[in-house]
């Protein structure tokens, strides 16, 4: 691979340090961890509706839904034998750290293969990647602030989806020769069902049992400001 190309994927990785790094900088109040909760469980949700369900459906169509159904129950089974409580604990950031890495390592992949189709389609995929992977790094870090209350954490956890992104470009190569074609669609569709569970069954309940209407309005702003870069993305014709 020409190292002018790991510049670009560097890059693309460093999107969600940045990401994470906003949230860290400084000491915030338990009002403030709430706030981020509902963002970040906002964002996330819509990420999986957006983003990642449409890959899936893009990739392989409606024959690989059943492995979101998959990932979902996953998760379901977790959170059963660890007897989670409402709080924000280990196995809702287990999931929503899970679903971002094997993301992350997917779209390393998917941007070493659109350079090799197209500069200019790389280009367009690279482009939608910076701009999604800063939302991508708030939502970690801010469900790992809120969990573990630890600001190097949390950047850290962040920042594992850079390195996450870097080792799936890497990786092509050797994983094409391993995998089928379809195995990159089934690690979207289980990222979905994480992601789903997560966000609806996990911290939407979560949300609503603070009884707070700030909290709501958090949660939707956040879905409405991707909604909104989302529609920006594609009336521009970037590939997202």
């Amino acid at each position: 691979m020409q190292p002018e190309f790991w510049i670009v994927f560097l890059s693309a990785a460093i999107a969600s340090s940045v990401g994470g790094l906003l949230l860290c900088l400084r000491a915030w109040s338990t009002q403030s961890l709430f706030a981020m909760i509902s963002a970040g469980a906002g964002l996330l949700f819509a990420i999986t509706m957006l983003d990642v369900v449409p890959h899936v459906l893009e990739k392989e169509g409606q024959r690989i839904l059943p492995f979101v159904l998959i990932g979902f129950a996953l998760m379901f089974t977790l959170e059963l034998i660890g007897k989670a409580g409402k709080e924000v604990g280990s196995t809702g950031v287990i999931g929503v750290l899970t679903g971002f890495l094997l993301h992350a390592f997917v779209e390393g992949m998917s941007l070493v293969a659109s350079f090799q189709m197209d500069a200019g389609v790389g280009a367009s995929v690279l482009v939608a990647m910076l701009l999604h992977k800063v939302p991508d790094g708030i939502t970690v870090a801010s469900l790992l602030l809120a969990a573990t209350r630890s600001r190097q954490k949390a950047f850290w956890g962040a920042s594992s989806l850079g390195l996450a992104t870097m080792i799936g470009a890497g990786s092509v190569g050797a994983v094409e020769r391993i995998f089928p074609p379809s195995w990159s669609g089934v690690i979207l569709a289980l990222t979905a069902g994480i992601f789903l569970y997560v966000s609806a069954s996990h911290l939407v309940p979560y949300i609503l049992s603070a009884k707070k209407a700030q909290l709501g309005a958090y949660f939707i702003g956040a879905i409405l400001v991707y909604m909104v870069l989302t529609a920006y993305l594609q009336g521009n014709h970037v590939h997202v």
